[in-house]
């Protein structure tokens, strides 16, 4: 028996690489004449809990120890029932329980080892995220803590139906994935093709959290997919949102390390809904929401639409004069608007790239100066800046930022095909657009377009009038 103990304990010292992690810990100690040890990763353990393991089980005698029989489950549960455990005799299982933040114990006489669950992971406080913040609601939000975030939804949602299930994804990694829903509400094909990608993924790791997830969903396999920058997935980082989703019959999914939640299926229209709509009388939510669709398509049109007026200047009405430029300039209209575009980028990643305590008085300081410099040079006419700074603002209309850089990409179209074919090119350039949307599905299969396309009465007029139940009316 002595002899199978130094064994395993060999041989969990070459798969961890004992020797050359120092962080991988162990404690070797006796109980009741025998030799035992315990493994575990330095800062990853409750400590309290690991002293209070250590001194019960060093106090227990041969006779205690002979009431367990040859089975470690029945000496944690007597000795050791304050903490989750379970047993293996697979020592690569061991392994890597203890790489996931757990402790293993082994002990002389028995032919199992023990896995004690007293993992401890460093956490950020619940406070609300930076991106959607409300007056008036619930000031909290997920944290990278993954059993942190299942108790914020489950304490919102106290229903069995409520179901999380757990996968392990990466070679390498071996992230925890939970899937989340609503067994009563949600779509059953949907729940087993989303299960089914989940079990079937084949990765190394989880390098980009679930932006590695979404592209393995849906941009895999075939080039033109990947040139197709709408969002497939909505992230949200409030519980109640999530929570909301849940009800309407959505799948979350859940990212160990992460503090964003993936909402599948979704279309278009779920990422101009805020939670902010509901915390409004529903007059003043719907006013909100519509309000959002008009600058939205306005932000992609404006600067297009603009651009066309030059080249039919002559049949423009009295009324719409103003449009015209009278200021000299250098540059051709369309490439004053392209420069600008890529400006702005530039500042947005000058910003970020910024110390906190500088960020917002030099993105703001630095596009004034810039501007009026440019306008003063005889670059750039006040009327491009104008319609500049509306669209930058206009692309942080709705939460999510891949759907903000899809107008970009669709300004940035139309704006080259004007520029180019004039009418025929901004007519193109919906069409194209038009197309597609319309050939865009989402991972149910729906159309992208829904319910506008196909026309679904019932559900088109809830995109713009809230319903007075509140979220889950809808």
């Amino acid at each position: 028996m002595l002899e199978s103990f130094n064994q395993k304990i060999n041989q969990m010292d070459i798969i961890l690489r004992k020797n050359e992690s120092f962080d991988i810990i162990r404690t070797s100690l006796q109980v009741a004449a025998r030799q035992a040890a315990y493994y575990y990763v330095e800062g990853f353990v409750k400590v309290e809990s690991l002293v209070k393991i250590h001194d019960t089980v060093i106090k227990i005698n041969a006779e205690q120890l002979g009431q367990a029989g040859n089975n470690l489950f029945t000496f944690a549960s007597l000795f050791i029932p304050h903490v989750s455990y379970r047993t293996t005799e697979n020592l690569l299982d061991a392994a890597d329980c203890v790489l996931k933040g757990m402790a293993v114990y082994i002990m002389e006489g028995f032919s199992d080892v023990l896995i004690l669950d007293i993992r401890f992971y460093p956490s950020r406080e619940t406070k609300e995220p930076e991106k959607n913040r409300t007056l008036r609601g619930p000031h909290e939000g997920f944290v990278e803590n993954l059993l942190q975030n299942t108790v914020l939804i489950r304490r919102r949602l106290a229903t069995s139906d409520l179901t999380f299930e757990r996968f392990q994804i990466g070679e390498e990694s071996k992230t925890d994935v939970v899937l989340a829903y609503m067994n009563n509400k949600v779509n059953q094909d949907v729940l087993h093709k989303v299960r089914t990608k989940i079990c079937n993924l084949k990765l190394k790791s989880l390098t980009m959290s679930q932006e590695t997830l979404s592209e393995n969903f849906f941009f895999k396999d075939g080039f033109l997919p990947k040139l197709n920058p709408l969002p497939r997935v909505r992230y949200v980082e409030r519980p109640d949102t999530a929570v909301a989703q849940l009800t309407e019959g959505k799948l979350l999914i859940l990212v160990d390390t992460s503090p964003a939640v993936m909402v599948l299926p979704v279309c278009m229209y779920d990422f101009f809904e805020e939670t902010e709509d509901y915390y409004f009388p529903p007059f003043t939510g719907s006013y909100l929401r519509i309000v959002r669709f008009i600058i939205f398509f306005a932000s992609i049109l404006l600067a297009p639409s603009w651009l066309l007026s030059f080249e039919y200047r002559e049949m423009l009405p009295k009324v719409l004069s103003f449009l015209d430029v009278t200021t000299s300039y250098t540059l051709p209209i369309f490439i004053q608007l392209l420069i600008l575009e890529f400006a702005i980028d530039g500042i947005k990643i000058a910003s970020l790239n910024t110390p906190s305590t500088l960020s917002n008085s030099l993105s703001v300081v630095g596009g004034l100066l810039l501007g009026d410099f440019a306008v003063k040079a005889g670059w750039f006419v006040p009327d491009t800046i104008l319609c500049a700074a509306f669209t930058a603002l206009s692309n942080f209309i709705p939460t999510n930022y891949e759907l903000g850089y899809s107008s970009k990409f669709a300004r940035l179209l139309l704006i080259i095909l004007v520029a180019s074919f004039q009418l025929w090119g901004f007519i193109a350039g919906i069409l194209i657009i038009i197309i597609v949307l319309c050939t865009t599905r989402t991972i149910e299969g729906k159309s992208y377009l829904y319910p506008v396309y196909p026309f679904n009465q019932k559900v088109f007029f809830r995109l713009f009038f809230r319903h007075t139940k509140g979220k889950e009316g809808n």
